[in-house]
């Protein structure tokens, strides 16, 4: 898109002192190329011919269909990008992000919360549904358009942010590009305006709403008949009327009077076949809830998993066209991008919990393109959501272009939040609810404590303005009030820990130190040393928390290293000094190792010493497997390995197959075989094969086998835990390009996969022991389903050094739990299945025996099949 100049058109300024309309007033006009805005022109030429073509309007047609097409240009203009104002984060390029390109069709409940907003049962704003007895009271969300597509009228409700603005744009741009039909609601005229507007205009006239959106609109196009064109529009029965924002109406009597007026203008005119929005937030609505037939009222609901992902893949991909255009390049980028905001989204569950709603997540996606790493600096972000939610966004949200309401002092108001946050989550961990009066009582004591002359009377104007502005402070039910996210009280209640420091860590370590262990309170503890050492700068007292979770150890065994952990990657280089980050990892490295350390957290302890940067020092060793008799299979029959051989000490982890994929590995012939060449350029998808072959290959096309299939994972491609969704092949020209690479390969002998027989002799030595260990399970010894105390696994694949109780008599780790390996032996006389051996962390402690032989295609890609390379007669 080139940065050419628009062509003119006839769009003034409305000189009203009350209300102003422009093109980019609470939008952003068209600035793309002269192609683009002509054939927007043109087309309002033709859509207003088709709307009029079978009406007989009092106007002259000539003069009609000219002020409708200059009003559906208008529209467009105003509404065609995606406004980012007020959402706190500049950039140097204004960002020009197509509405329609981005928007995400919304979901509602039919109904009013019981609160000012949801409880936030189901997946609603991190409140679990077991909380809550009836977890359908509220019915299944149903898309907003077919909301609007069944009744006359409707009324959106939502939280702030939660896209209720968006939703009438995106109807009023669809419309006026004469696209009502791909949304079901064919050529309406869309009539959008904001409702503090006509609320401003009642205050000086007693004023028709009719007469108001005649007036309103009659600036924009000159001499042209633009008011009495929409009120033929009307008297037609074709408008949609998009009225926004009733929660901007601040006096409560005046809301009540444009209440009364909109519901005489609706009563009226939906008998002509008319359609109507109105939107406005839970709170203050109940004092003034309409009543009419066919009006219907419904509730936005928060975003699901799927619409996070398609508003992450729309985001990415528009960003990406706008920089290089319509290219592979720019869809490559944008696949790039999108997964790395899906991870810094999924990995956590307090910035989960935000992005569901709209407008938080697109400040996340604001902030993840300015480089802020995510979700290890969400102290960040949470501290740009609050500062938005307090100041900026509410004063440009408004159509009407005006604050609603009076400004609130951002650093007095967290200085009363921080501790009011901190008390409630002290009173009601992991639920964040409390009584009006214990609320009311608490601030009045905050006020107390600050000198304030009048207490009583600073709490009560502190919980409206907290309520009604910025609607972070909220009535979730009948004299129960909470924060509209509990990721909110979690990070204040930081901040409050913070402050109570005044640059003194011990009663920060003190209050900590008691809840180490507590579920509720772990967010809380690594947003505390965040802020302290990235938003307060003082990585000296974040260190100094750090150091002490380490030595004194509170809570149950292992808890307190592995949260110092999580603390330290939240928060290095520049939040907490060298010094503690290599005292934690010391720590974690003897946490991961200690037997008698819950599993779960070995596991945890391991996958952040890979995040932080620790690397074993043996991990490319080899030990030696002298030749000789050993008891095989479950019979314990004597085999005999006729030579010795070397076997890696590890399976193959990411860090190591990461050489081979920089190298070039999958790019160079000579180290793939013929059938694996043909697998990798995807000559072997022409061939004849059995279903189960065919279903392999097309889950995995050709795009996708230029790094293992789990390449992107975050959880699978750390680089200290085994890689895995390789398929045989991918295993043979690994072990080629490393024979290239070890210079010391005696004489007749290659890197290659192991032997089943091989493998079996490394895991078990020569005493025909049933684990690698000793016979017997040993819980302590592997990863696999039932390594943990409920007996469901621990969630993913470990890090290779884990498990020093479960070393082979050879010294190698990992032959039991973790990741199938593939061996380099045939299951079946037909050669059409591989040996695979060792068990995994999905597999239940019967398949980790080393005498169990499994078997898989050589196509075959799971999450828990790696391999492991030998050094071995190049004859087996």
């Amino acid at each position: 898109m080139t940065d050419k100049k628009a062509p003119s058109k006839k769009i003034t300024k409305r000189q009203s002192p009350e209300q102003e309309i422009q093109a980019g007033d609470g939008s952003v006009a068209v600035g793309g190329s002269v192609t683009e805005s002509a054939i927007i022109h043109g087309q309002t030429i033709v859509l207003a011919d088709r709307f009029w073509r079978d009406l007989k309007p009092a106007l002259p047609p000539e003069a009609i269909k000219e002020a409708t097409a200059a009003y559906l240009t208008y529209l467009t203009d105003r509404h065609y990008y995606l406004s980012l104002k007020g959402m706190g984060v500049s950039d140097r390029v204004p960002l020009k992000l197509k509405l329609l390109d981005l928007y995400v069709p919304l979901k509602a409940r039919m109904e009013l919360p019981e609160g000012e907003t949801w409880k936030r049962d189901l997946s609603l704003a991190g409140r679990d549904v077991i909380d809550y007895e009836d977890p359908l009271h509220f019915g299944d969300p149903v898309p907003l358009l077919n909301v609007l597509k069944s009744y006359s009228g409707v009324i959106v409700l939502g939280d702030p942010g939660a896209g209720k603005t968006t939703f009438v744009k995106y109807l009023a741009v669809r419309l006026a590009r004469g696209e009502g039909s791909n949304i079901g609601l064919d050529d309406y005229l869309p009539i959008l305006l904001p409702l503090a507007a006509f609320a401003n205009a009642l205050q000086n006239n007693d004023i028709r709403l009719d007469d108001f959106i005649a007036d309103y609109f009659s600036g924009i196009g000159a001499d042209l008949p633009i008011g009495p064109m929409l009120k033929e529009a009307l008297i037609a029965g074709r408008a949609l009327i998009l009225l926004d924002g009733l929660d901007e109406v601040r006096d409560i009597s005046m809301r009540n009077t444009v209440v009364e007026r909109v519901v005489d203008f609706y009563t009226f005119h939906r008998h002509q076949g008319n359609k109507f929005v109105l939107t406005s937030r839970v709170v203050g609505y109940r004092a003034v809830r309409p009543s009419a037939e066919d009006l219907a009222e419904c509730t936005i609901v928060d975003f699901e998993d799927d619409e996070i992902e398609s508003f992450v893949t729309r985001w990415t991909t528009a960003l990406e066209r706008q920089a290089q255009g319509h290219t592979q390049v720019a869809e490559a980028d944008a696949e790039a991008d999108r997964r790395d905001l899906l991870d810094a989204i999924q990995h956590n569950a307090g910035v989960r919990q935000l992005a569901s709603t709209p407008l938080l997540l697109t400040i996340l996606a604001l902030m993840k393109r300015q480089g802020v790493t995510l979700p290890e600096r969400r102290v960040q972000l949470y501290d740009q959501y609050v500062s938005t939610l307090l100041s900026t966004w509410n004063r440009a949200r408004s159509l009407s272009g005006r604050a609603p309401g009076r400004d609130i002092d951002e650093i007095q108001t967290v200085r009363i939040l921080a501790p009011l946050a901190l008390w409630m989550h002290e009173v009601s961990p992991g639920v964040g609810l409390v009584g009006r009066e214990d609320m009311r009582r608490k601030l009045e004591e905050l006020f107390h404590d600050r000198g304030d002359v009048s207490p009583h009377q600073a709490s009560r104007q502190f919980l409206m303005d907290v309520r009604e502005h910025a609607a972070l402070l909220l009535e979730r039910g009948p004299g129960e009030y909470g924060f509209i996210h509990l990721t909110f009280e979690e990070y204040l209640a930081a901040v409050a820990l913070a402050f109570m420091g005044q640059g003194d860590s011990k009663p920060i370590i003190e209050t900590l130190s008691q809840h180490v262990g507590e579920q509720a309170w772990r967010e809380v503890t690594l947003l505390t040393i965040g802020y302290l050492g990235i938003r307060q700068q003082l990585p000296k007292i974040a260190g100094e928390v750090v150091d002490a979770l380490v030595d004194t150890q509170p809570g149950p065994a292992g808890e307190a290293v592995v949260l110092a952990g999580d603390a330290v990657l939240d928060t290095y280089p520049n939040g907490v000094p060298l010094k503690s980050r290599d005292h934690v990892i010391n720590a974690l490295v003897k946490t991961m190792q200690d037997g008698s350390i819950r599993p779960e957290l070995r596991r945890h302890a391991g996958i952040l010493l890979g995040r932080l940067g620790w690397r074993p020092g043996d991990l490319d060793r080899f030990v030696e497997v002298p030749a000789g008799e050993y008891q095989a299979g479950v019979k314990k029959e004597a085999k005999n390995i006729s030579q010795m051989y070397f076997v890696a000490k590890y399976p193959v982890t990411n860090i190591q197959f990461a050489r081979f994929v920089k190298e070039n590995g999958y790019q160079n012939r000579e180290y793939w075989s013929d059938l694996g060449w043909e697998w990798r350029t995807g000559k072997y998808d022409q061939r004849t094969m059995e279903s189960i072959e065919r279903d392999w290959l097309e889950h995995r096309p050709l795009n996708k086998r230029n790094t293992p299939y789990y390449w992107h994972n975050i959880e699978l491609s750390n680089p200290i835990v085994p890689v895995v969704g390789v398929c045989w092949f991918e295993a043979e020209a690994y072990c080629k390009w490393l024979s290239k690479k070890i210079v010391a390969v005696p004489e007749g002998y290659t890197v290659r996969l192991l032997t089943t027989d091989e493998w079996e002799r490394a895991a078990r030595g020569t005493d025909g022991r049933e684990y690698p260990w000793g016979d017997g399970f040993n819980k302590s010894a592997a990863n696999t389903w039932d390594s943990d105390a409920t007996g469901s696994g621990l969630g993913g694949t470990t890090a290779v050094v884990t498990f020093a109780q479960g070393a082979s008599p050879a010294d190698t780790w990992d032959m039991s739990g973790n990741v199938w390996e593939w061996t380099g032996s045939w299951y079946d006389e037909d050669k059409k299945y591989r040996i695979v051996r060792g068990g995994s962390w999905i597999g239940y402690q019967w398949f980790a025996r080393s005498s169990f032989c499994n078997w898989s295609i050589p196509l075959m890609f799971n999450d828990d099949l790696g391999f492991r390379v030998s050094i071995a007669p190049k004859d087996p």
